[in-house]
């Protein structure tokens, strides 16, 4: 399908970090192994943890009663009874054991250091507990697991990574094959002493560990499903975005919001190494992908209460960026007003701020002012202002600053949700996209885009369809919001593409994002990991890829997984019949599938309902040629390999695991005409006609008609599957059938006497690209809020 397509591998290594909130009970730890135990296991898993619940907020306040010695030994009693039923409750009386002497001896450790002020070792006990507990819960699930103190390998030198020195001690620590659980939050300086990393220190640990052991992708779980267009605690509109430029993240970043720190980025900054935020409440959903190689395209705002603005010369040799590393805070330039700069930053750090740039020998005027602000950043096709101006003008706005991507309004008090919610729909309004890019430009292909056309009409009111890239074997067009009626045109102008040129522009593309395989192709595939990785749902009516070996099958399928994301192959076995949505049914309602049979190519339907003997079979294969009904070549479906896949795709549906030679087949083809030349068949038809003519008569004498039948049988324990030219009763299910007709019979539990019949046109151009636009519309369907469409049956 594309030049030097080749079959790639997965990536290997993952970073899976885990706030507190992630970590609060057993019940959470619980969960949290259960995400980690459903990762592939060919992944080298790397997992990063903060201190359970509220830990470090009372360890904070030990550290306050330092000098108070009765109320900090009963806030350390209480810390420990709290922390010894949570290990308690997460583990079994053996395994409890061991974690308890270690939390009792680190607990004890906690005087000596106060009155040392070794606050940051105080700290780091959470952690310790978090990793430690984690690391034994997932060796009660028989999993391999270490827990490692980040303070052993995690070296920083006056507040930036020392990655030479902590990549060498880290290689030391590296056991193959185990999952390493990695103490978050804390590392150590120059001089040896344990630090803290402030303000989302475990998100900054964990991408710190990402670049040390050169992750494929990051994780943040977090209590949030998505970096959303707005807070949604305040903004019910707010957009969860599955997917943010890595500027706008680092814009929003700097902008204090919650979700992702500055420093987060930072490490992972102009590496290859991807950044997703997903729930770990709802790890079924994709949450959001962090992308290097795009530019700022969603739009956002945002809120910073209770700060304070600080003015300087223009020409200090200290930014904004070196200050808030500094205070371990967001400070912001604000676009400039003369020679003077303007940096907003939390009230409760402006003295701090002041004696840093006093101590660099520079003066800056405090405006004692205590603002709340909100923040716009602006996306790639931004609204104007105006709207949200005149919502704000009523709540005492004092200043307004804007550039070319954002504007800031500081106003004297916070704003209410009902008015955070007129300006989220002033400058955010919300229509779905989902991006389409089709491979294969053949019949299907070419109806399926026509009518794509149609459709984009009729969903406009509820999302937008935008395709967004056309390729086959020799041109690729690739862009986004294509014109579908000159696709045609502009394909033709187009110059052909590598899979690894198609894999980086699906990665750049916005998502949600799907990619239609209407080609023949085994090798283009084989690419489905890479499109998977990439944040592609797929649509396939390419058969080759649910019919690769076992082992490739199933490393599509655990990308997807892994991935989050979709491989809807409804099409490949019944030209639109929802035949494997409906075995999806029957078996997720508790049904036992013992039989499915039935008559799975629309072309071979049509020949053998019109084949009376009236004229010779090849007759009838002529005439299905030139009406389309046939692949170029009709030996291909005569050769019966395109129903022994179909009956292959659908044993892999109910799990069966099987290769396609265990599928017994009988062409209709005599042996010896299926090779050569078209032309060399057509001088040698007379075998094929003989042969089908005697077994015509034969069956007319019984009065039965022929029919190419495919039959999975799985009956006590024993699979059997066949396809093979059969001779059926005039009353059967598979006689009755018009032609072109797939036919499909499944047998089960619940269906057996009166087995369930699925019926419908198989062959033509319409049918099967009509049944991709089915899976496109549950695809819509799911991104705006409705979960599936009633099924179809006949």
């Amino acid at each position: 399908m594309l030049k030097n397509a080749t079959q790639t591998q997965l990536n290997t290594t993952q970073v899976h970090k885990f706030g507190g909130s992630s970590l609060a009970s057993a019940a959470r730890f619980s969960a949290v192994a259960d995400i980690i135990q459903q990762q592939d296991p060919q992944h080298q898993l790397w997992v990063v943890v903060s201190a359970p619940g509220d830990t470090t907020d009372t360890l904070l306040h030990i550290i306050a009663c330092a000098d108070d010695t009765v109320s900090r030994d009963q806030a350390l009693t209480a810390l420990q009874k709290q922390l010894q039923q949570l290990i308690t409750a997460a583990l079994p009386a053996a395994d409890a054991t061991e974690v308890s002497v270690k939390l009792k001896h680190w607990l004890a450790e906690v005087p000596d250091a106060l009155t040392q002020k070794r606050f940051n070792d105080v700290l780091a006990i959470g952690e310790l507990v978090s990793a430690t507990l984690l690391s034994a819960i997932l060796r009660q699930r028989q999993l391999s697991a270490t827990a490692l103190d980040a303070r052993d390998f995690l070296r920083l030198k006056r507040h930036q990574p020392d990655l030479t020195q902590s990549t060498a001690l880290l290689s030391t620590l590296t056991l193959p094959g185990h999952i390493h659980v990695v103490t978050g939050y804390i590392a150590r300086d120059e001089k040896g002493r344990s630090i803290t990393l402030g303000r989302n220190g475990s998100d900054y640990s964990a991408t710190l560990v990402g670049a040390l052991v050169n992750a494929t992708e990051v994780t943040i779980w977090t209590d949030v499903k998505a970096i959303y267009s707005a807070d949604p605690r305040k903004v019910v509109a707010a957009i969860p975005y599955q997917q943010v430029s890595w500027h706008q993240a680092c814009q929003l970043a700097q902008l204090g919001n919650p979700v992702l720190h500055a420093r987060t980025l930072a490490p992972l900054s102009g590496t290859q190494t991807a950044l997703r935020v997903r729930s770990s409440y709802e790890p079924q959903l994709p949450g959001c992908r962090v992308v290097q190689q795009v530019a700022g395209r969603q739009s956002f705002i945002t809120e910073l209460n209770d700060v304070t603005l600080l003015t300087l010369h223009s020409d200090v040799a200290l930014s904004a960026e070196r200050l808030a590393l500094e205070l371990q805070q967001p400070v912001i330039s604000l676009p400039q007003q003369g020679d003077n700069l303007c940096w907003l930053l939390p009230t409760a750090c402006a003295e701090q701020a002041l004696a840093c740039l006093a101590d660099a020998d520079i003066h800056a005027v405090w405006d004692t002012q205590r603002y709340c602000a909100l923040a716009w950043l602006k996306g790639a096709d931004p609204v104007l202002p105006a709207q949200a101006d005149s919502v704000l003008q009523p709540h005492a706005v004092l200043h307004r600053y804007e550039n070319e991507q954002q504007v800031i309004w500081l106003l004297a008090r916070p704003l209410s949700s009902d008015v955070l919610q007129q300006v989220h729909q002033q400058l955010i309004p919300h229509t779905p996209s989902l991006r389409v890019v089709v491979a294969g430009t053949g019949n299907v292909g070419t109806e399926f885009l026509s009518m794509l056309i149609v459709q984009q009409k009729r969903l406009s009111t509820k999302v937008q369809l935008q395709l967004a890239g056309v390729l086959n074997s020799r041109q690729a067009l690739l862009a986004d919001n294509l014109d579908i009626s000159q696709w045609q045109l502009l394909l033709a102008q187009s110059d052909s593409c590598c899979p690894q040129q198609l894999s980086a522009y699906l990665t750049a593309l916005p998502e949600p994002k799907v990619l239609v395989d209407i080609t023949p192709s085994q090798a283009f595939a084989r690419l489905y990991p890479d499109f998977i990785a990439a944040g592609c749902d797929i649509i396939s009516a390419n058969k080759q890829g649910v019919t690769l070996p076992e082992t490739e099958y199933l490393q599509i399928k655990r990308a997807g997984q892994f991935h989050n994301k979709q491989w809807l192959t409804n099409t490949t076995c019944g030209a639109g019949i929802p035949v494997q949505r409906t075995l999806q049914e029957l078996i997720s309602a508790g049904d036992n599938i013992t039989e499915v049979s039935g008559i799975f190519s629309g072309t071979l339907s049509w020949l053998l309902c019109q084949f009376d003997g009236s004229k010779p079979f090849s007759d009838f294969v002529l005439d299905a040629r030139q009406a389309g009904l046939t692949e170029p070549d009709p030996r291909d479906d005569l050769s019966g390999k395109d129903v022994q896949r179909k009956l292959l795709v659908l044993a892999r549906e109910l799990g069966i695991s099987l290769e396609l030679d265990d599928i017994r087949l009988q062409p209709l083809l005599p042996v010896g005409l299926e090779n050569g030349s078209w032309q060399d068949f057509w001088a040698r038809r007379s075998l094929l006609d003989a042969e089908l003519a005697q077994l015509l008569t034969q069956a007319k004498a019984g009065g039965k008609v022929l029919r190419y039948v495919a039959c999975l049988s799985i009956r006590n324990g024993s699979v059997r599957a066949d396809v093979s030219l059969q001779q059926v009763s005039a009353g059967h299910a598979l006689a009755a059938i018009a032609p072109c007709d797939n036919v499909f019979v499944i047998r089960s539990d619940w269906y057996n006497d009166n087995p369930l019949v699925l019926k419908g046109p198989g062959a033509g151009k319409v049918v099967t690209a009509g049944g991709l636009h089915t899976d496109l519309a549950v695809l819509v369907n799911q991104l705006t809020g409705k979960t599936k469409l009633p099924a179809v049956l006949t």
